[in-house]
């Protein structure tokens, strides 16, 4: 997903550096740095949130949230297949910090930001991931619920609730209302979501079959694959089956049934659901050239097959 330069631009400023992020974690620059050379999601809404209401961000506060992001990452890579950059730097980061230790580095850093309210913050999305692993495992072992809203409860407790946190800690940097940081915290959970389907939609696009073998290790389902189990319900039988024994010529089957069945226009539907409900979470924000940023971040992410 590619942000607009304009929208870059409103916050470029504000960013905190990725070598400061890799000082602060004690980790090679290599290590924090995606590959991709844009700027970080997260970083950029903390700052959009936090200019929307009138203030800026702290380094500290975009750390915290970078820290977070990274113990779900190397939770999820460490699940992975053997081989390759991104699970290696999972293992370095498991190995030289360790999940606790980056939980610890996300509360120190919290408590190091400008306003009190952050550490506490932290917390809430702490227990969230933790809540939401837990319901899925539970949810996991008595298959109570249908594929779309495990699909929603994983997205929720992953990028959601790392979202959400930023735009909660922006609006409180930038002494917003208790109106305007609900309102950032309900866009920062649709944007979550829109940016884990995004990310779904754009690899069955592809045909990205390492994409559902690397879900299926991590026990996470993929949107469209979810949604067509709607629609043929042979698709989810074929998907418990896969889980367990994950191979990409089956992930390839996997992905043209779904498409057959409707799963990627169903996904884009949602993503465009999602989109107009991050908009309309924006309302009790002020209009400016922030808040049109923000809803800007959100139509990047409801395009995937266009980034």
């Amino acid at each position: 997903m590619k942000l607009e330069p304009s929208v870059l631009a409103l916050v470029a400023g504000d960013l905190a550096s990725e070598r400061s992020l890799a000082d602060l974690l004690d980790l090679p620059l290599s290590d924090v740095i995606d590959g991709t050379g844009l700027p970080r999601i997260r970083p950029v809404l903390l700052a959009l949130s936090a200019r929307a209401v009138g203030g800026r961000p702290d380094v500290e506060a975009q750390h915290a949230a970078e820290a977070l992001h990274l113990l779900l990452v190397a939770h999820d890579l460490a699940l992975g297949r053997r081989g390759g950059r991104r699970r290696r730097v999972a293992r370095r980061l498991l190995m030289r910090l360790g999940t606790n230790a980056l939980t610890i580095r996300a509360l120190e850093l919290a408590r190091h930001a400008s306003h009190p309210e952050i550490l506490g913050e932290v917390v809430d999305a702490l227990r969230e991931i933790s809540d939401a692993r837990s319901f899925i495992e539970s949810s996991a072992r008595s298959s109570a619920l249908p594929p779309e809203e495990l699909w929603r409860v994983h997205a929720d407790g992953r990028a959601g609730a790392v979202l959400a946190f930023c735009c909660r800690a922006g609006g409180h940097l930038g002494g917003g209302d208790a109106i305007a940081i609900t309102a950032l915290s309900r866009y920062g959970r649709h944007v979550g979501r829109l940016s884990h389907g995004a990310e779904d939609l754009a690899a069955a696009h592809a045909g990205d079959t390492e994409h559902l073998v690397q879900r299926a290790l991590a026990g996470r389902p993929v949107l469209p694959v979810a949604l067509a189990t709607v629609r043929d319900r042979s698709i989810g039988s074929r998907w418990a089956a896969f889980a367990e024994d994950p191979q990409p010529d089956v992930a390839a089957e996997i992905l043209a049934l779904a498409s057959r069945a409707g799963g990627l226009r169903d996904a884009r539907e949602l993503l465009a659901r999602e989109c107009w409900a991050a908009h309309r979470a924006l309302s009790p924000v002020s209009p400016s050239p922030y808040r049109r940023g923000l809803e800007r971040v959100a139509s990047a992410f409801a395009r995937p097959e266009a980034a």
